[in-house]
């Protein structure tokens, strides 16, 4: 999960499933794609899936810190998967679990989802660089 409008590195690449070109913001975050690209089971993805600030008041902010309920955010990836089911993909390094912030921000992200109509929320584990 990162904040919507950051600055980053664009990696575009055209997306059978999409039917259209997708931006994605990190080598591994393509990796990602192509991983769903040859999957069976995802009809199609979104890559920078933005939150609705105005769901955040439904979120629980015990142990989040409150500036993150000001702030604009995407998730890594929404899923439709082929069978109607969505799901909702954050990718972290086991490095990246280590930090107070990554945390908090999984945690916001996968209580936003929790608030919503998908319940497949998912955390893949990268590997370090």
């Amino acid at each position: 999960m990162e904040k919507l409008g950051q600055k980053t590195r664009n990696i575009n690449f055209f997306s059978e499933k999409n039917g259209k070109m997708v931006c994605l913001h990190s080598r591994h975050a393509r990796d990602y794609a192509k991983y769903l690209e040859a999957q069976p089971w995802v009809e199609r993805y979104e890559a920078g899936a933005p939150l609705s600030q105005e769901l955040y008041a439904h979120i629980s902010p015990v142990w989040i810190r409150s500036a993150y309920f000001q702030v604009p955010w995407v998730s890594d990836f929404l899923i439709h998967f082929a069978d109607g089911r969505k799901g909702v993909r954050e990718l972290v390094t086991a490095d990246g679990l280590r930090r107070k912030n990554i945390v908090e921000k999984l945690e916001f992200s996968r209580r936003y989802w929790a608030s919503t109509d998908i319940d497949n929320w998912k955390v893949v584990l990268l590997p370090e660089v």
